[in-house]
């Protein structure tokens, strides 16, 4: 997004004490005081000549090869009330859309120290207070420009901290992982799965789990591995419930990892357990 922009062209309305000036204000170009029904200041009698008087505005402007982007009123607080009743605001000017908005003189000259009406000193108007009010705005348009890059910018650096995130989220599950792959005792390993699963020594190989365990020599599994009695059985599954619960974890999840998984059912009484150490 660039902060650069093309020239604006603001109209000017001055309507004060029932006379009313018009002028065209495109920094840092030039600023032209337009005739109005042949006037620079157009004595108003009647809504109607208000309206005139801004349609004719809006022609010469459209006559010097201009259109308005941005119509300012500005005009004494008793004769907001007039203005806004006389429907000025809604009125068709034959012109493309445009923003406007209506600004008191009495803020304006407090603002800026002047302590005359504006037909006292229209040089004053033409120095100090058109661009004020043009710059001000400009300075507006520029903020809100900025802001809009500032909001692009957090958007996106905050979509870049939740993909990181994401990534460390993933990195540290394949390090836990990891871990605990190199971290599971492998007699232990050997000594409780058969109390977990059924000819789990058919479905892993040997090779399997010693690769799995960070060994290169295959592990002394006998194939095929004897199921165990009932008895013995019996003294393994209680053994493997009175170990810390991380280690019961550990063996789990090696197991749950791998695809050969689906393959191998828990026994009967330890199904709860492998599908809670699984879960959690």
């Amino acid at each position: 997004m660039s902060l650069t922009s093309p020239v604006t062209t603001h109209l000017f309305f001055v309507y004060y004490s029932g006379q009313l000036a018009a002028w065209s204000v495109s920094l840092p170009k030039a600023i032209n005081h337009l005739m109005l029904s042949g006037e620079e200041i157009l004595k108003i009698n009647s809504e109607h000549g208000l309206i005139e008087g801004s349609k004719d505005a809006f022609a010469r402007l459209r006559s010097n090869g201009e259109k308005a982007d941005l119509v300012h009123w500005v005009i004494s607080n008793q004769e907001q009330e007039s203005l806004l009743k006389s429907k000025l605001l809604n009125q068709d000017t034959d012109q493309e859309t445009f923003n406007w908005q209506v600004i008191s003189w009495e803020w304006v000259s407090d603002r800026l120290g002047i302590d005359q009406s504006p037909w006292q000193n229209v040089a004053l108007l033409e120095s100090q207070v058109f661009p004020w009010l043009a710059t001000a705005n400009k300075a507006n348009e520029r903020k809100k420009m900025q802001d809009a890059l500032n909001s692009e910018h957090q958007t996106k650096a905050g979509v870049l901290v939740e993909e990181r995130a994401s990534l460390e989220q993933q990195n540290e599950l394949l390090r836990s992982q990891n871990a605990a792959l190199q971290s599971v005792d492998t007699e232990n390993l050997v000594r409780f799965l058969p109390a977990l699963f059924p000819r789990v020594f058919t479905v892993l190989g040997a090779v399997d789990l010693a690769l799995l365990c960070g060994r290169v020599e295959p592990l002394a599994i006998r194939n095929p591995y004897p199921e165990p009695s009932e008895e013995t059985l019996h003294v393994l599954q209680k053994d493997f419930r009175n170990l810390p619960k991380h280690l019961q974890k550990q063996i789990v999840a090696l197991v749950a990892r791998l695809p050969q998984r689906k393959d191998l059912r828990p026994r009967a009484e330890m199904r709860n357990l492998v599908t809670e150490l699984e879960e959690s």
